[in-house]
């Protein structure tokens, strides 16, 4: 039920979070990782660093193993909730990992469970959270995603790691504003992408509050919803980076301009 977005034209299946099937072999808590085990958290990330980014740094690994974690878990909660108006139940006692030679390749929900508005077609499924109305909604959001999952994830990698707690928090509002980015193409209403973004930059109860902004850039007929970060993910300390992001901080803004203006040409 939460992942039914079929037909939704999405550009890429990690908006997509499957649900743990019966019988399956290989996963295990993902609250186990991050509570239980700092010593496999902290080889988790530094692996992880050097195999995708090439770093023994401990602040860029950290950054590359939690773009990495948020990736799968985030562009998911926002493809939901925009599209559909739904909230799956992102909480780390209900989200796994599948392990292969020590190694994460597989994140998914342990169960179906999800939020939705009261009188929507699925409020009776068996595993609906009927509420209210969107503030409700959203007021569900971020207890599951944000008290229940990151207030426990990154404070976990900070301490097993050494990850920076600053570049953690602004990592999570990129991913939000990477999803919006390529919602804003996918929706037939992208007003609402819109509105829905600046709600969640704008809300100052959260850890992600003004850490980036979005704005539409319209080039030769072309539209983009992009954003500009506040901080910064390390990926220019990184010995495989050769650019900057798009909407890295380090740019100005006129370098960040012709970048956006680049990716818009590129979609003729």
């Amino acid at each position: 039920m939460t992942n039914d977005l079929r037909g939704a034209g999405l550009p890429s299946n990690l908006f997509e979070i499957p649900i743990i099937g019966k019988g399956e072999e290989g996963w295990s808590s993902a609250r186990s990782l991050f509570q239980d085990d700092d010593d496999r958290l902290r080889d988790l990330v530094m692996g992880y660093g050097r195999d995708r980014w090439g770093t023994d740094n401990c602040h860029v690994a950290g950054s590359a193993f939690f773009i990495a974690y948020l990736t799968r878990l985030i562009w998911p909660v926002a493809a939901q909730y925009v599209l559909k108006r739904r909230v799956p139940d992102v909480r780390l006692a209900n989200l796994a990992f599948h392990w292969r030679e020590q190694r994460i390749d597989g994140t998914a929900l342990a169960s179906s469970g999800f939020a939705t508005l009261a009188g929507a077609s699925d409020a009776t499924h068996f595993d609906a959270l009927a509420v209210a109305d969107e503030t409700e909604l959203y007021a569900q959001l971020k207890e599951w995603l944000f008290e229940e999952n990151l207030n426990i994830v990154v404070p976990s990698l900070r301490r097993a790691a050494k990850a920076s707690l600053k570049v953690s928090w602004n990592a999570v509002a990129a991913s939000f504003s990477q999803a919006f980015h390529n919602l804003y193409e996918a929706s037939n209403a992208p007003g609402t992408v819109v509105n829905d973004a600046t709600i969640f930059f704008e809300d100052p109860a959260t850890p992600i509050y003004r850490q980036v902004s979005m704005e539409v850039v319209i080039h030769q007929r072309n539209r983009g919803f992009f954003s500009r970060r506040e901080g910064c993910c390390l990926w220019w300390r990184a010995d495989r980076s050769n650019e900057y992001c798009s909407n890295c901080i380090l740019l100005t803004r006129d370098q960040q301009d012709r970048m956006f203006r680049r990716i818009l040409e590129a979609r003729r």
